[in-house]
């Protein structure tokens, strides 16, 4: 099945620094280069959604350019951030990179090129594509099965039972899906279907996700296991 590679970006001239900024989120995880911190992935990376990023875009990689793409930016995972550099993974010493620089090398390796800087902040807009990337997140190219796999914010209050929040709600269905491997055991061995209807069977597959994580099991989707759902990799 084929995988995104989603761009959430900010441009320097809607930055009071001056500086843009720029992370992605491949297949669901988030990865982003960020001063002070370095090379991040997972929770711990701002991703394509976040709200910080004004711009979004994305780009369909196969599977085999996924796996290529996301091999070598595990690699780089705890490296320095290194303004306008690209990280390098060999020959050692590994060196660390920037923003643009991360996601420039990411976009090589999915195409199976050098890690060299394809782009920057300041002139993603006249480039993107030309890189193969068209605007917004692009959740509807994937099957319904992997709608919302890109982590999302908290909307501010708690997601239940006939919830109006069917874009939200199919993004708890999918995560709770990809959890589980598409078999819950309270449902038979079964996935939940990804429609958008918080009904009774999402709500029991959702009570057994929070106890199996330590909480009370009420059934709906608060501030507690919003995080959860987001830390699902």
């Amino acid at each position: 099945m084929a995988k995104l590679l989603q761009i959430g970006i900010v441009y320097p001239n809607e930055m009071r620094s001056g500086i843009g900024h720029v992370a992605c989120t491949l297949g669901g995880v988030n990865y982003e280069s960020r001063g002070g911190r370095g090379c991040l992935r997972g929770s711990a990376a701002r991703g394509a959604a976040h709200p910080l990023f004004k711009h979004r875009f994305h780009r369909v990689l196969t599977d085999d350019q996924a796996k290529a793409a996301k091999e070598w930016a595990d690699r780089c995972v705890g490296l320095p951030y290194v303004w306008g550099a690209v990280p390098v993974l060999a020959p050692p010493p590994k060196k660390g990179g920037d923003c643009s620089g991360l996601v420039s090398g990411i976009l090589c390796a999915a195409e199976g090129k050098r890690a060299v800087r394809r782009f920057s902040t300041g002139i993603w807009k006249a480039h993107f594509k030309d890189l193969g990337f068209v605007e917004g997140l692009g959740s509807g190219i994937l099957d319904a099965a992997a709608i919302g796999v890109a982590d999302r914010p908290y909307p501010g209050t708690p997601v239940g039972l006939n919830s109006p929040k069917k874009d939200h709600v199919k993004w708890i269905q999918a995560r709770l899906n990809f959890a589980a491997g598409n078999k819950h055991a309270v449902l038979g061995g079964k996935p939940l279907a990804v429609d958008g209807d918080y009904g009774p069977k999402t709500q029991k597959v959702v009570i057994a996700f929070q106890k199996r994580h330590g909480l009370q099991g009420q059934g709906m989707c608060g501030p507690k296991t919003w995080p959860l759902l987001n830390a699902i990799r």
